[in-house]
């Protein structure tokens, strides 16, 4: 995340955005050429496509921000981030199943999956707007507009768009 961070000037969102729709492309591509350890696995992963977009350096971005971990500030930093993540990359997920239709399983989960994308947009109104930069915070809720609008009509090409592993495990 310190990389979209420079000197003297906010969190670059335009740059984080960018980044995110490139590296999920990337990993989406990859489903369908990876190897799987079985073949149920495989099968399994080519059938609901689901990836594991995350980020790193969370806690060196707060201190950089003057921000305590275990703070109104921090977690409401940390949340617009990650809305921001997993909502681009899931309007990124439903543009792609524009294209090239929604994973293999979407039709039978297509109500709860709507569902769960739409209570994650609503999530974005409880972080304190007053705590985290304005562009931040509006980029995140637009993204979920748009990836709630998109699926709703196309539905989204990965069951589930990212993955954020507990802290001391990577």
């Amino acid at each position: 995340l310190l990389t979209f961070l420079p000197e003297n000037t906010d969190f670059d969102v335009e740059g984080f955005k960018a980044a995110v729709e490139v590296i999920f492309t990337a990993q989406e591509i990859l489903v369908g050429n990876a190897d799987y350890p079985t073949v149920p696995i495989g099968e399994n992963a080519r059938r609901f496509r689901q990836l594991g977009l995350g980020y790193a350096n969370l806690g060196a971005l707060l201190m950089a921000l003057g921000l305590p971990y275990d703070s109104d500030g921090g977690r409401a930093l940390a949340g617009a981030i990650t809305g921001l993540m997993t909502g681009h990359a899931y309007a990124t997920s439903a543009v792609t199943a524009s294209r090239m239709g929604p994973f293999a399983g979407y039709a039978e989960n297509e109500e709860h999956m709507l569902r769960v994308l739409d209570q994650h947009r609503e999530q974005m109104a409880d972080i304190d707007e007053e705590l985290v930069p304005v562009d931040l915070l509006s980029a995140a809720q637009q993204s979920w507009d748009v990836a709630c609008a998109t699926a709703a009509i196309h539905g989204v090409r990965n069951a589930q768009a990212s993955v954020l592993a507990p802290t001391g495990t990577i």
